[in-house]
């Protein structure tokens, strides 16, 4: 039975990967960068294989004289004396240059530019200071000289897929060497010549893969799951590897004999996140990057066969050009000190990374930016700076032009006010749907994450621990709670079904296990399984399950069921369940394609609570800021707590919003949550938003029911009319933006959205009988089609739990339209 699950499971991967690919193609986010046509979500690709730009030095390259040691800094590559321990920057220009490369007679370097949407291979010749690049429109990484240095190896993804190539550096002759599918990076020439290994990472696996030139053949040398760090290095003389692998969050160093493969040497201690190793000219030491305290990567030695590692010093930075001091000082409307986000580029281009702590990339606007407390000063080379600062969804873009002088100081004062005050408002901010870590560059805490919320004005956010195969990441963390100058962070848990659709677990004490199932995935043990267990589990212990990220398209999911939009047992869970939530605003996914299967559920009557996530990563480099999809709501007086928020969320008594804010009001008071007397009402609804807002409509039923222009960015405005409310059922408001922003700063979601959660009509969970019908006609042509794509997945693997489920949602539906 188990060989025929794993044998089905193969069979549909490729079927399953062109739903996800289905359903990202039309998701919120877009590549940056040139799209491969073999990967789905180009987020992972683009945070994972792509270079960081970080102050303090990574990615070490030992020279083949022993002396030096070539690394990337601030956006250049530098060559540093081990003996006098002084770098010297090699490089320049508003491109960010990393993972420098030396030749075998140590005259040239070649490494990876990154232009922000492109990244081409640059040779530079020491001497001259010529450049060479190989380039063409797609992403080119990770360069290695060949043994006698007349070959360059390099990876492309001119083919669709990221494949090895080689060029011949005398003629310029260009070929592909390699082409698997996905991502082939990291080449590593291997004692005496005649082979490389190299990194393969498709699907669920990564493997390093070894290519002998001279018997033609290509093997596994070693496997492992997601695993985004693996990279590895090959010892000069033997034939040793040296590779960085994780125990859960932590990243170590291996060796292993090529030879030997069975026998893996771990050589560091401890928690450490060791990444990047290369061995030393000589194969004695292992050169490899860490972060310290501050998130600010810096490069340690450790001898190859284990021992205390040490850091390598620079005691001396040689810029080669003249330098100043740019002083910067943020504050409120009243002066007092805030924490903002801040982006600082040169008039080239050049972006500013940060020296007090992370350094991120929006990745939908290719801007870096990072979390600066109320003042900081930047050695920079002189020239023209623009600085510009915000503080979350509610303050307008401040900016600044600077002139930095030789060997002077110069000062940025900028003062952030917000258009619409939630506090005063009586409004708290969360975000119940982030993730602190998940094999990014920035291993992340709570107090991280504290910092960042302080700089996006964001009240509470509940990072996810979630699972990554056998890794269990953060996993020690659910259930803890950190609190800071009324700021909290709760860590709570995604369950990650994939197939069956993602659900979180908000207030959840102790973690839900299997984390993870479904037939994209490992089986391990018995693979009929159904989200519902997850939602029972929920109700037995507290927490609050909400379907995450559900729906990708704009447009109505339930036009095109058999395509896949909606996750295969949202619809079910929803019908059945006596408390869910749908997570209605997330960074990736639509607003107005959840919206479509959000009043179809509260049509039948389930009081299903709008969530909002932003599904980012704080130890991400590339990742939009937390609380870019955020929920307001009123705790009518509670002091703020994890539970109060939660409890808020829960009953509606709120909006949810990628931005702007909308306040909305029925009768004499009735807000969101509330519940109204049929009939005729005045009613009042207020917007603000930092966007231009272009639609503004009150819907009735799923129905919208009148439609008002809407506003200019850093605009209020209320909105007045009267309406005649049906005998059952709910109202709301929302208000968007109709086309899609390529830069919706200090918002990060391609579509300024904001919805309010409903008012009830007569009673929570009240319905108008036509609309009752028709929803639960649509609903169940959805678990219908969720049935045959179920069936059609996982073939003559019995699923009869999800399949009960199935019918007993049917089941209700069908009453519902007597």
């Amino acid at each position: 039975m188990r060989n025929q699950i794993h044998k089905v499971a193969i069979v549909i991967f490729s079927f399953l990967a062109q739903l996800l690919t289905l359903n990202v193609a039309t998701a919120q986010w877009t590549n940056h960068y040139s799209k491969l046509d073999d990967f789905g979500h180009h987020v992972y690709l683009e945070e994972h294989e792509l270079p960081v730009l970080a102050h303090g030095p990574t990615d070490p390259a030992p020279a083949p004289d022993g002396i030096h040691l070539a690394f990337a800094a601030r956006g250049w590559i530098w060559n540093l004396n081990l003996e006098t321990r002084t770098a010297v920057r090699l490089t320049e220009g508003p491109g960010i240059d990393s993972r420098p490369r030396w030749s075998p007679n140590g005259d040239k370097l070649a490494f990876v530019r990154d232009e922000g949407s492109n990244t081409a291979i640059i040779v530079l010749e020491l001497a001259s200071g010529t450049e060479t690049r190989i380039d063409t429109e797609a992403i080119e990484l990770d360069p290695e000289f060949s043994a006698d240095g007349e070959i360059l190896y390099y990876s492309s993804g001119i083919s669709g897929s990221i494949n090895l190539r080689q060029n011949n550096l005398a003629t310029g002759e260009d070929k592909q060497l390699t082409d698997l599918a996905q991502v082939e990076r990291n080449p590593r020439s291997l004692a005496k010549g005649n082979s490389m290994i190299y990194l393969h990472g498709r699907g669920a696996n990564r493997v390093l893969r070894i290519r002998d030139f001279q018997s033609g053949t290509d093997s596994i040398a070693l496997t492992q799951t997601l695993v985004y760090h693996l990279t590895a290095d090959a010892h000069p003389i033997q034939r040793l590897i040296v590779y960085s692998a994780p125990i859960d969050n932590a990243y170590h160093l291996w060796t292993m004999d090529l030879d030997n493969p069975r026998v893996h040497h771990r050589i560091t201690e401890g928690d450490p996140f060791a990444i990047s190793p290369a061995f030393s000219a000589d194969g004695n030491t292992v050169y490899f990057t860490e972060l310290d305290e501050n998130r600010q990567y810096r490069i340690m030695q450790i001898p190859t066969y284990g021992g205390s590692p040490e850091e390598v010093r620079i005691s001396n930075w040689e810029l080669g050009e003249a330098s100043g001091i740019l002083s910067i000082k943020m504050s409120d409307e009243v002066g007092k000190p805030i924490t903002a986000r801040v982006s600082i580029t040169r008039e080239d281009g050049y972006p500013v990374a940060y020296h007090e702590d992370a350094t991120y990339v929006d990745p939908q606007t290719g801007r870096h930016y990072f979390y600066l407390e109320n003042e900081s000063q930047f050695s920079l080379p002189a020239g023209i700076y623009t600085v510009t600062a915000v503080q979350g969804p509610m303050t307008q873009k401040v900016e600044a032009k600077v002139l930095v002088g030789e060997n002077k100081v110069s000062e940025v004062k900028l003062s952030l006010k917000p258009i619409w005050n939630a506090s005063a408002a009586g409004y708290v901010s969360a975000d119940h749907h982030v993730h602190l870590n998940g094999d990014g560059h920035l291993p992340s805490t709570h107090q991280n994450a504290l910092r960042n919320l302080a700089g996006e004005d964001l009240d509470l956010v509940a990072p996810m621990s979630w699972n990554r195969w056998e890794r269990r990441i953060d996993a020690p963390l659910i259930g803890v709670e950190t609190t800071e100058n009324g700021r909290i962070v709760t860590q709570s848990q995604e369950v990650r079904s994939h197939f069956h659709g993602h659900v979180s677990l908000l207030g959840v004490e102790q973690p839900y296990a299997p984390w993870f199932w479904g037939p994209n995935n490992p089986t391990l043990g018995d693979p009929d399984r159904t989200n519902g267990e997850v939602i029972d589990y929920a109700d037995l212990t507290g927490a609050f399950t909400t379907y995450v990220h559900p729906i990708s398209i704009d447009s109505d999911p339930f036009e095109q069921l058999d395509q896949g939009p909606i996750p295969i047992e949202l619809i079910s869970d929803a019908v059945l369940a006596d408390r869910i939530g749908l997570e209605m605003v997330c960074a990736w996914t639509s607003p107005l394609g959840n919206s479509q299967v959000w009043y179809r559920l509260l049509n039948i009557g389930r009081p299903v609570a709008a969530m909002s996530g932003t599904d980012m990563w704080f130890d991400f480099h590339r990742t939009m800021a937390v609380g870019t999809g955020r929920n307001y709501v009123r705790l009518d007086g509670r002091e703020i707590s994890s539970d109060a928020v939660l409890e808020a969320a829960m009953a509606g008594r709120g909006f949810v919003t990628t931005g702007p804010a909308l306040l909305f009001e029925l009768g004499e008071d009735a807000k969101p949550g509330d519940v109204v007397s049929s009939g005729q009402h005045e009613w009042q609804a207020t917007l603000a938003g930092t966007n231009d807002i272009d639609v503004v409509e009150l819907v009735v039923n799923g129905i919208v029911v009148e439609t008002f222009t809407g506003i200019m960015a850093g605009e209020t405005r209320t909105f007045k009319g009267q309406v005649n409310l049906p005998s059952g059922g709910w109202v709301a408001m929302r208000a968007y933006a109709s086309k899609l922003l390529k830069d919706s700063w200090p918002n990060m979601h391609a579509r300024p959205f904001a919805h309010s959660s409903p008012i009830w009509i007569e009673a929570v969970g009240s319905t108008d009988p036509d609309s009752r019908k028709a929803a639960a006609a649509d609903l169940i042509r959805a678990i219908d089609a969720s049935e045959r794509i179920a069936r059609k997945a996982y073939g003559s693997v019995e699923m009869n739990r999800m399949m009960t489920r199935f019918e007993e949602a049917r089941k209700r539906l069908r009453e519902m339209m007597k």
